[in-house]
């Protein structure tokens, strides 16, 4: 079994990547929001995680425990994926994942939290696999991608985390139909705009399923 979880203390799209990867590779979606019942408007396979189960890694499942009960979580497809919410939870060690994926926006503070985010993930497991994504939802022009995909870059340098693949997210407006229409990302296009429309979009998941299923 492949884990992936995708977190970040401050925003960033984590759901919006988890819902678009777990659609691309057929897989369910463990929601760690306690914030927010996935399970309500995610039309991919989502099941709520309580705060108060503890979690174990195990080859082939994940075993959560409370005081009382014992759940084994398996997956058909080979893979997990970990939507963290926005705020400290100490099981993002526990996970053990094999892939940790951090969003962030454009902005200092968003930023630093994924640095920070990275730093913690990488002090209870030194060979994490990291994935920074650069998420571009409020970038308009390309001359301001271009200043803040390199000012981000100059963050990962710092911080120390050249060895780690950087993607960039470009800005869409897929996935608010998609939560507002309850649907699949494949049955969407067409139905309201050409694919040519989702091009960016595509060839960014394809890039990040790659990168998840290939090493």
């Amino acid at each position: 079994m492949v884990l992936i979880t995708i977190a970040n203390l401050r925003s960033g799209g984590k759901s919006s990547i988890a819902r678009l990867v777990a659609e691309k590779l057929n897989t369910t979606i463990l929601n760690f929001d306690k914030k927010r019942n996935s399970e309500a408007y995610n039309v991919v396979s989502t099941i709520n995680i309580p705060e108060n189960k503890s979690i174990t890694r195990k080859e082939d499942c994940l075993i959560l425990k409370d005081k009382t009960t014992e759940q084994t979580i398996k997956t058909k497809s080979n893979y997990l994926i970990c939507d963290l919410g926005g705020y400290f939870d100490e099981r993002l060690v526990d996970l053990k994942s094999d892939f940790y994926i951090i969003p962030s926006f454009d902005d200092y503070e968003s930023i630093s939290e994924s640095m920070r985010t990275a730093h913690f993930i990488l002090k209870g497991n030194i060979k994490a696999k990291i994935i920074f994504v650069l998420n571009g939802a409020f970038i308009v022009d390309k001359t301001t991608k271009d200043e803040k995909i390199k000012e981000f870059q100059e963050h990962i340098e710092v911080n120390g985390f050249n060895r780690f693949t950087t993607l960039f997210l470009p800005k869409t407006t897929l996935m608010r139909k998609l939560v507002d229409m309850g649907t699949m990302k494949n049955d969407l296009k067409g139905k309201f705009e050409q694919d040519i429309k989702y091009k960016n979009i595509d060839k960014f998941i394809s890039k990040l399923v790659n990168l998840l299923t290939t090493n």
